[in-house]
């Protein structure tokens, strides 16, 4: 059969499309290995698109075109090849997801989630967060105090005064951590900032103890509240917090169309843009004969007859 640009993109744009749904399969097989190989597959879904691409073109330039091509027809098969990859990766993943990995749509939003939550991990505290933070360690702070003289834990002498004091260690507390995220002193994750914030809650109950020491009697309660809200406010996570405000940004798959289509058309763009240099690299001109070079000829021929 005579090969043609159709039959040549056929031909390996087909096996392009299966090199991709195995090395799709290889991904699923390896997906319970305790090891990130999101780089290795990334990597491999690369050479594979090259290799193909590579000898799609060659074939058309060796065997078509007489082993000349010019830049735009060789990214042109390039394209073609592309084009057929794209149709036959799209129709596998319709099936790998129907009939093969019938839970992968269920770890793929899992997957989802685990990018996000780690790329939130990493990201720094917003000046909206830090002051939801401490919203938070105020308001647990203010309902210890209640707990405890609802369970009488403070003499009712004690009262008045451990409320003065909360109140101004309170103030003290947000001024600072405040003040410290306006320097960018933090430049923080979210688990530095809870351990900055919690020193800084410390460090402000110290100094208060240093200055106001008008009532002995009543610092054991002052510092029995310090301490139950220090223990309350481990349990206060933040970037659980931060995740449950945006996790509306997760992107979660309840189809296997858009999954599928997504995928391909990944395939579709990295083929377009690796054709681009596969056929820059397998352009190859045909060689200008000199002008005049066939009159020299001609001459010298006419020359070698009056001689002879």
């Amino acid at each position: 059969m005579k090969k043609t640009l159709i039959t040549v993109a056929l031909k390996w744009g087909a096996l392009l499309g299966v090199a991709l749904a195995v090395c799709e399969l290889v991904k699923m097989a390896a997906r319970d290995i305790n090891y990130d190989a999101g780089a290795v597959f990334s990597l491999l879904l690369l050479i594979v698109i090259i290799l193909f691409l590579y000898a799609g073109i060659k074939e058309y330039r060796d065997d078509i075109t007489d082993g000349y091509i010019r830049f735009p027809k060789a990214f042109g098969v390039g394209a073609s090849v592309t084009a057929v990859a794209f149709v036959v990766v799209f129709a596998y993943m319709l099936m790998h997801y129907k009939f093969i990995d019938k839970e992968g749509l269920q770890h793929l939003n899992q997957r989802n989630v685990e990018l996000f939550y780690a790329k939130l991990e990493k990201d720094t505290v917003s000046q909206e967060m830090a002051k939801l933070y401490l919203h938070k360690t105020d308001s647990m702070m203010t309902s210890t105090y209640t707990d405890m003289i609802q369970q009488d834990m403070i003499d009712t002498a004690c009262a008045g005064w451990t409320r003065e004091r909360m109140d101004k260690m309170l103030q003290a507390y947000d001024d600072r951590v405040l003040l410290g995220f306006r320097k960018d002193s933090l430049g923080s994750t979210y688990a530095g900032f809870a351990a900055y914030a919690q020193h800084q809650f410390l460090d402000v109950y110290q100094n208060l103890l240093a200055i106001d020491n008008t009532n002995d009697n009543c610092y054991q309660s002052l510092s029995m509240l310090v301490n139950n809200t220090r223990n309350n406010m481990e349990q206060l996570n933040l970037l659980d917090e931060a995740y449950e405000m945006q996790k509306n940004k997760i992107p979660h798959y309840t189809s296997i169309l858009p999954v599928s289509l997504s995928y391909a058309f990944s395939v579709l763009l990295y083929g377009l843009f690796l054709s681009i240099f596969v056929a820059l690299y397998l352009t190859k001109k045909k060689e200008e004969t000199p002008e005049g070079s066939g009159q020299g000829t001609g001459g010298s021929d006419q020359m070698s007859e009056i001689n002879n």
